[in-house]
């Protein structure tokens, strides 16, 4: 049975989560009933996506009368946002769903490419564990393997099954740059090379004379000088954007699909599902060029994630106050 408000924002005032404040005047349409605000802190992950989202909860929220929303975006990774969520230490942040079902506990081997049935099964590990998710933007946010476009034209590879025939068959292997972390994960690089049956030796070859571990970013810049032919990156990156790159096609739908949802400290939507419903018109607001826009606003024009995030907000999701 869920608490009350009132017994909810005492026991976690004493944490040191949610707690009361000042009397709320007036008869808005997001004004709760009672005389008590919320603080809702909301977290994200360290990068320029992670912090946009951050901010578009943070800004949605703060607008409502009765949240008081507390900035922690920009710490943290996946699995800290998820384990200091489950126990209240913050209350909300965007997960993506790909990431929850491979990479959090309980993490699973199973790979499931239905977007609706993987937000399903994570919802329910999510709920086991003290979390609930909302309902996801519609786009995905997954891996993706780029080519510099002159060479997809000279060797024919558009897809990836045909990159690990490349690296297979033919004596002139092509140089490689992936992010730190795609190296590492099991749903990154060593996982796609076994799916496309690059063998443990031409791997271990590969990895040997040709490829460049590096941070995020790094891999366009590499791609764009010339330095490497192929590369890592993320469906979202603005830069995929330019002529000069070509996205190689998963032709056999390797990369789940990495949607990201609120995902909030179970207790405190129980309490205010109100919450999930001002954070709703925000996630159906975002598509994939959408989101690619925004990141390109801040990693290539150099604005702030908080100034992106407010003009989005103003300019296109309606005020219901």
């Amino acid at each position: 049975m869920s608490l009350t408000r009132r017994q909810y924002l005492g026991r976690a005032g004493r944490a040191g989560g949610v707690g009361a404040a000042a009397l709320l005047g007036g008869c808005a349409s997001n004004q709760q009933s009672d005389t008590e605000s919320v603080s809702v802190r909301i977290g994200s992950k360290p990068f320029v996506e992670q912090k946009i989202l951050g901010y578009l909860a943070y800004q949605r929220l703060q607008s409502v009368d009765w949240i008081r929303a507390v900035d922690e975006i920009g710490s943290g990774n996946s699995l800290s946002n998820w384990e200091e969520t489950a126990a209240g230490q913050q209350h909300l942040y965007w997960e993506y769903t790909g990431t929850a079902w491979m990479q959090l506990p309980p993490r699973h081997e199973t790979r499931i490419t239905d977007p609706h049935e993987l937000f399903e099964r994570v919802q329910s590990d999510a709920h086991s564990q003290e979390l609930k998710l909302a309902e996801p933007a519609s786009f995905s946010n997954e891996y993706v393997i780029v080519a510099d476009t002159a060479w997809t034209e000279q060797t024919g590879v558009s897809t990836i099954s045909e990159l690990g025939a490349h690296l297979r068959d033919v004596g002139s292997i092509p140089r490689i740059a992936v992010n730190e972390e795609f190296f590492h994960r099991q749903d990154g690089w060593p996982g796609l090379a076994s799916y496309y049956d690059v063998s443990t030796e031409d791997r271990e070859q590969l990895e040997s004379e040709t490829f460049i571990v590096t941070s995020i970013g790094l891999t366009y810049e590499l791609l764009e000088q010339g330095r490497v032919e192929i590369a890592s990156g993320f469906a979202t990156d603005p830069q995929l954007n330019r002529s000069t790159i070509t996205v190689l096609e998963d032709d056999r739908d390797y990369f789940l699909p990495y949607q990201p949802a609120p995902t909030a400290y179970a207790p405190l939507i129980d309490d205010y599902p109100e919450i999930f419903e001002e954070l709703s018109p925000v996630a159906s607001a975002l598509n994939k060029p959408t989101m690619r826009d925004l990141n390109k606003r801040v990693l290539i024009d150099g604005e702030h994630p908080f100034t992106v995030a407010t003009q989005f907000l103003d300019e296109e999701i309606a005020d219901d106050a």
